[in-house]
């Protein structure tokens, strides 16, 4: 008489606990994945896909202005979960470039206004409104850099009068009389004051990529000593000199990461430099800070101006 045998189990109760473990593995994976995403959104800010790059200049943030800080984790955070509700691609959201825009957005948030329940929720509509252009942008091909951020930051001032916002005290500026101007200026990107941070966030930069870093130094350094010469025969060019900093760095450092030669990388400088004269005449009398507009502006003029030719040489 044949001695009975037990039944296998079916395949639907045994596979998963062979698989339980590897489940496991690939959930801690997507984890660190998505944890990685929300650092490197501070990095992307300058154009480096790198979390620990990002981990540091949020220690910097976190020295210089610890509820900006707070508000730009908070905000990037919010970007990285909304971006895999959208399921959008694991690369963009890893390298930061899916959040880059909200994180700088909940920076300027907690820079320059106090925290209310008003400032959260409008934060909370920047950020959808920066991922989903930001998406849409990528999708196309089409360089973001910070232009939805500028969007948000024009539309959250045409909506100050519902909005009442405070500001915080203080005044953020750079001392344009030194030349510890220009490493202000590369702080003063993400609201940093100080210009020992200013300088440490350099560093933190040249870690990544020293070349485009000193080019856009250089460009910096250029443009500080054109002001410095300006300010003698126009005095009103000193209110400029804030933005002029920032937008002709940023221009500098953007074009030598898309691999454009160096003297672009200058005359890119020098393009966003006239765009933030012109913006300031223009906006002065509405009292709009224009951000990093002319960056935006001047890297898209010398790309699209650049486009062309680049392809010809290609084979």
């Amino acid at each position: 008489m044949p001695m009975p045998r037990s039944s296998p189990l079916p395949a639907s109760i045994a596979v998963p606990a062979s698989q339980a473990p590897q489940h496991a593995s690939n959930a801690r994976s997507r984890v660190i994945d998505e944890l990685h995403g929300a650092a490197a959104n501070f990095a992307q800010i300058y154009f480096i896909p790198s979390a620990g790059i990002g981990v540091l200049l949020l220690a910097v943030l976190a020295l210089a202005d610890l509820p900006a800080a707070i508000l730009g984790l908070a905000a990037s955070v919010a970007a990285s979960c909304l971006s895999i509700v959208l399921r959008l691609p694991r690369d963009q959201r890893r390298s930061g470039l899916s959040g880059y825009n909200a994180a700088l957005t909940g920076l300027a948030f907690g820079a320059l206004w106090q925290p209310d329940i008003a400032l959260l929720a409008w934060l909370a509509v920047g950020v959808c409104l920066t991922v989903f252009a930001t998406a849409i942008l990528t999708r196309y091909r089409l360089p973001a850099l910070t232009g939805p951020f500028v969007g948000v930051m024009a539309l959250t001032l045409a909506a100050q009068p519902w909005l009442t916002l405070s500001p915080r005290a203080g005044a953020l500026a750079c001392d344009a009389g030194t030349p510890g101007f220009v490493f202000c200026s590369v702080g003063q990107v993400i609201f940093v004051t100080p210009l020992v941070l200013g300088l440490l966030t350099w560093y933190v930069l040249a870690l990544w990529n020293a070349r485009a870093t000193l080019w856009a130094l250089a460009a910096g350094i250029a443009v500080w000593l054109c002001l410095t010469a300006l300010a003698t025969v126009w005095p009103a060019m000193a209110g400029q000199a804030g933005g002029i900093g920032v937008n002709a760095f940023l221009a500098a450092l953007g074009l030598g990461v898309f691999a454009r030669r160096p003297a672009l990388c200058f005359a890119g400088a020098v393009l966003a430099s006239v765009i933030c004269i012109a913006l300031g005449q223009a906006l002065g009398s509405l009292g709009w800070p224009y951000f990093t507009l002319p960056f935006n502006l001047a890297v898209w003029v010398v790309l699209g101006a650049t486009a062309q030719g680049r392809q010809h040489d290609s084979p």
